[in-house]
């Protein structure tokens, strides 16, 4: 419950953080809103020349759209930029040493520190978009369908957190990991797409290797009647390893932190 209660401390501090240029707090929202309707009209663009991308129709690839950036608006409010911008900045300026000696587990600190409210707002019409979409999907929807969709979205989280983990822990070595942070948000970027798009090596790469079906294709399916067992196994192995993988190397960096006052 005191994690909880500091959460929400993080969050109204970031509030009021945001709303103090309440002009740039606004244009920044609907920059962000006018990105998705752009997008979302990329899309229908496409669909005007073609019938279906792989196996993916209009609505379905509409809901992985959706359903992609939920998770990222979700990431970019909660521990991305903390991760992959502050954590680095902190190691470089010795700011990390504070925090170190608050009495409070040190990686919920640097991951959910600084909240950013500006994305929250961009979330909701995320939310609006994926409620039209399910509504005009040609398929009944069931109470489980929805509470798998739910736990998926949570597990792509993980996932995402892990990784973002693993590139920030860099920064105890390399002092600054924020481009590689900026390639990753590339790469992630590509799961707001149909993965039937890339063949051989390729699709081979990103299903496996570095799993996007994870993010937001594997949650899209199951709210589509298509996910197999196998495919909820594989996305809950992955991220499962992938932090445990990550939480270890956090440690490994922590122990190797030199302190600016050394």
């Amino acid at each position: 419950m005191g994690y909880l209660k500091l959460l929400w401390l993080f969050i109204k501090v970031g509030l009021m953080r945001q709303m103090a240029y309440p002009p740039h707090f606004f244009m920044m929202i609907i920059g962000k809103v006018i990105r998705i309707l752009l997008l979302f009209f990329f899309f229908q663009a496409i669909f005007l020349k073609v019938d279906r991308i792989g196996k993916w129709s209009f609505e379905q690839v509409l809901l992985l759209f959706a359903t992609f950036h939920m998770v990222d608006f979700l990431m970019s409010i909660t521990f991305q930029r903390n991760l992959v911008q502050s954590l680095p900045r902190w190691v470089q300026t010795g700011e990390l040493d504070t925090r170190l000696l608050l009495p409070i587990n040190h990686l919920f600190l640097v991951s959910f520190e600084n909240i950013d409210l500006m994305d929250l707002f961009s979330f909701i019409p995320s939310l609006v978009f994926l409620g039209y979409v399910l509504l005009n999907l040609p398929i009944t929807l069931s109470w489980l369908q929805g509470f798998l969709y739910i736990i998926l979205v949570l597990n792509a989280l993980i996932f995402l957190y892990a990784i973002n983990l693993i590139v920030a822990t860099l920064s105890f070595w390399t002092t600054q990991s924020y481009g590689i942070g900026r390639i990753l948000d590339n790469l992630f970027k590509i799961g707001r797409y149909p993965l039937d798009i890339f063949e051989g090596f390729w699709r081979a790469i990103f299903i496996y290797f570095f799993p996007l079906v994870v993010i937001a294709q594997i949650p899209s399916q199951a709210l589509l009647k298509i996910l197999s067992l196998k495919s909820v196994f594989f996305a809950f192995m992955v991220s499962g390893v992938s932090l445990i993988i990550a939480i270890k190397f956090w440690r490994i960096g922590i122990k190797n932190y030199l302190s600016a006052s050394t």
